[in-house]
């Protein structure tokens, strides 16, 4: 399989798997992994994938092997503390969140990942320190969505005769975003 092939099928697998199609996105991940057994993402995804249907030791498998593939992708480590937590093992969760923060700190799930870790192993203050930074983050990224969004929405707007200077529009919709947030 060439490799516009191969990405052309894991941007069909991750649009499926997005939109909650997990058996079109997990058929799709396994015609990639079949092709080419060295793809960390199509294993990290199809190890989350086998995790929701329940199927903890396959999931496992290819969460240790996108890791081993590639040890800096911070999906493959939540997705295996994910598993951990399924299973009870709130320290070894911990570990794998703890490890996906080191690699993308700018990830509010990672955050509530380790929220929900450290409240079953009762460390109530890290707890709420996660929670807070995953608020944040969340916060954070509306506002930059919402930057662009005015970005976008000013520069077809500037163009009309009459309309409100961009900047002023920019400023209202941050305001009403903010008040919107407090």
């Amino acid at each position: 399989m060439e490799n516009e092939v191969r990405s052309e099928i894991l941007k069909q697998a991750d649009a499926a798997y997005a939109s909650g199609r997990l058996e079109e996105a997990l058929d799709l991940y396994r015609q990639v992994l079949a092709d080419d057994d060295s793809v960390a993402w199509a294993h990290s995804r199809t190890g989350a994938i086998l995790a929701q249907m329940g199927d903890l030791e396959a999931a496992e498998a290819h969460l240790r092997r996108a890791i081993e593939l590639d040890p800096n992708l911070p999906q493959a480590h939540s997705n295996l503390g994910n598993l951990h937590y399924q299973r009870g093992d709130f320290a070894a969760a911990l570990e794998k969140y703890k490890r996906a923060v080191e690699l993308d700190p700018n990830n509010p799930t990672f955050y509530e990942n380790l929220h929900a870790a450290y409240k079953k192993l009762g460390r109530i203050g890290e707890a709420v320190d996660a929670i807070k930074r995953a608020q944040r983050l969340k916060r954070q990224q509306l506002q930059t969505g919402a930057r662009a969004e005015v970005a976008s929405t000013g520069t077809r707007v500037s163009r009309r005769a009459g309309c409100l200077p961009v900047g002023l529009l920019a400023a209202l919709l941050v305001a009403l975003l903010a008040a919107a947030l407090s």
